[in-house]
């Protein structure tokens, strides 16, 4: 059920991309992941074992998944229409992607995303929303982005002139990993919410992590299901049942991408159907 349907051609390249199957298969090496087994990619640890948080992360979100519900439902309450998200890199992409693929539910938030220092886009935001019933997302891991704090500033002085200090927070939330800066500075200026991610996940790993999911959810994704489904994924990847069955997983496409990286074919392109081409 998790598998990918498609279809593939390799070619010459079938008997290298087989072999490096079998030999993954021979080496154990998805069992070897999923433990953290650092050599698997070399023998130093640093900079392996705490970046491997995504591997659970499906599992961790699915027990906090009613406070992601409890934010969405109080900023519908409110009257909220839009939420806007400063980020920049990892922390934006997953969101843009779900706005592009899901769409927005009826009665929930639209959401856009700002990752662009260009004045004139910037510009172009804050004259566009109504400050009264918009939501600002600010994303960053680091907690000290530059660009993301600058946009927060920005956008917190024209809510603060437009609202007041009293009322200004309550229209800002923050996603950022524990001890960050940006968590400091939600607790100064009584930001809505704060959602620490798990500060072993990566940006650009983090699309089932708050980072992607607290923006999903405010536009009326399914975020239980999406969850769900990416558990039934990661187990049937685990045990083997993916490979069993053939098809297009993600053992298989690791191993595609190895080897032809390997004798030099250096760029990739996937074919999708419109409505997932985001």
């Amino acid at each position: 059920m998790g598998i990918v349907t498609g279809s593939f051609s390799l070619g010459s390249y079938e008997a290298p991309v087989g072999a490096a199957l079998a030999e993954m298969k021979k080496r154990h090496i998805i069992e070897r992941i999923w433990a953290k087994d650092h050599t698997v990619w070399k023998s130093d640890p640093k900079e392996i074992t705490n970046r491997l948080g995504w591997l659970e992360s499906p599992k961790v979100m699915a027990g906090k998944l009613h406070e992601i519900d409890a934010l969405v439902e109080a900023v519908r309450a409110d009257g909220y229409t839009h939420t806007l998200l400063l980020g920049m890199g990892g922390s934006s992409l997953a969101p843009e992607v779900f706005r592009k693929i899901f769409g927005v539910r009826e009665g929930y938030l639209d959401l856009e995303v700002l990752d662009s220092t260009d004045p004139g886009a910037v510009l172009a935001y804050a004259e566009r929303f109504d400050i009264q019933k918009t939501l600002f997302i600010v994303s960053t891991k680091s907690g000290g982005t530059v660009e993301t704090f600058s946009f927060m500033k920005y956008f917190y002085n024209i809510v603060e002139e437009a609202l007041g200090p009293d009322q200004a927070g309550r229209h800002f939330i923050a996603i950022t990993d524990p001890g960050s800066k940006l968590a400091d500075i939600a607790e100064m200026y009584h930001f809505r919410a704060t959602f620490l991610n798990d500060p072993t996940i990566g940006g650009r790993y983090s699309a089932l992590s708050y980072f992607g999911l607290v923006p999903g959810a405010l536009i009326g994704i399914d975020i239980k299901t999406f969850i769900d489904r990416a558990i039934m994924v990661a187990n049937e990847e685990l045990s083997g049942e993916m490979a069993n069955a053939g098809g297009i997983h993600a053992s298989f496409l690791g191993a595609v991408l190895g080897e032809l990286a390997k004798a030099g074919r250096d760029k990739v392109t996937f074919i999708f159907s419109p409505h997932i081409a985001g």
